[in-house]
């Protein structure tokens, strides 16, 4: 009997364990040693699609090949210096956030947004909590995103406003979503489907962790594809470390970097910046300057502390 390769998705990494949906069976796979570790980080991630070797013989099956990535969402960690994937091959990433309890951080949802643009990941952004928002707030902060090209959904998980707009950004694939601790990402997934909820609470007290301390992500069915329970976010610092390749990640930035006197350009100091003549001008907002300002100057410092 021969050796038999399959395709399959990643759900959940465990150790040197890789869960893999191959149809409707769920095989646990191990993990070669050249595809476990790389800077501390796993390279195999939920969401991943991959080759399973599968010894008819009963001996087990093996992770041989993990396919290119569509897709990722990944973070900058202090620990190894490097980026670490999240997820993979989303087919739709919503950055959650509030306007009040806790308010908004542009600087930490921005920073969520350019990781994904650096990872080809499709975005929507969900302004929860609109309920404690003045309607004047919720247009003000709509605007600033949807000016970015991005879907923005209002929503108020507590009386389920903006649930079936939801509802309808959902299909087959795997969707992710993600914010702030707080910002009520685990109400609007239990209006979404309750049971996503109660069954990532089940994993998380079976398995001793909470759903806070885990770097990693795990997959359920969710209607017709799969939903990412995604670890809490309490810092998240962007991925990249090249200062040339942030402005990319900024769609309303990259819009004027053309118009600029110099080339290549900063935004930050030189004179002649379209990008800065956009702010003042009104057609750009401060807080997104700010924000690639901000992530600008933390790869800077990286840099810096590598070089030592």
């Amino acid at each position: 009997m021969q050796d038999r390769l399959e395709n399959g998705l990643v759900i959940r990494v465990t150790g040197g364990d890789v869960w893999v949906r191959v149809g409707s069976h769920v095989l646990v796979c191990s993990l070669r040693g050249r595809l476990r570790v790389k800077k501390d980080a796993l390279q195999v991630v939920a969401g991943d699609r991959v080759v399973a070797l599968r010894d008819p013989g009963g001996s087990g099956v093996t992770l041989e090949t993990v396919l290119p990535r569509a897709s990722h969402l990944s973070r900058w960690v202090e620990r190894g210096g490097g980026a670490r994937a999240i997820v993979a091959n989303v087919e739709r990433l919503f950055v959650v956030t509030s306007l009040v309890d806790p308010p908004l951080r542009p600087v930490f949802v921005d920073r969520m947004l350019a990781a994904a643009e650096w990872g080809h990941a499709p975005l929507a952004v969900v302004l929860n909590k609109t309920d404690l928002a003045s309607p004047a707030e919720v247009d003000e902060i709509s605007a600033v995103y949807r000016a970015c090209g991005y879907v923005v959904v209002p929503t108020c998980a507590q009386s389920g406003a903006g649930i079936e707009a939801l509802e309808a950004l959902l299909g087959e694939g795997v969707y992710a979503f993600v914010g702030e601790s707080g910002v009520g990402k685990s109400s609007l997934l239990n209006r979404l489907d309750p049971e996503v909820v109660r069954v990532t609470r089940e994993v998380a007290e079976r398995t001793g962790r909470g759903r806070h301390t885990t770097s990693s992500s795990e997959l359920f069915p969710f209607r017709r594809g799969f939903l990412a329970d995604t670890p809490g976010m309490q810092t998240f610092g962007f991925p990249g470390r090249d200062p040339t390749e942030l402005a990319a990640c900024f769609p309303d930035i990259a819009a004027h970097e053309g118009d600029c006197r110099f080339n290549p350009c900063t935004h930050s100091h030189e004179p002649g910046c379209a990008i800065k003549a956009a702010v003042e001008g009104g057609t750009l907002a401060a807080s997104r300057h700010g924000s690639y300002l901000a992530i600008l100057e933390e790869i800077r410092t990286h840099a810096k502390e590598q070089s030592w």
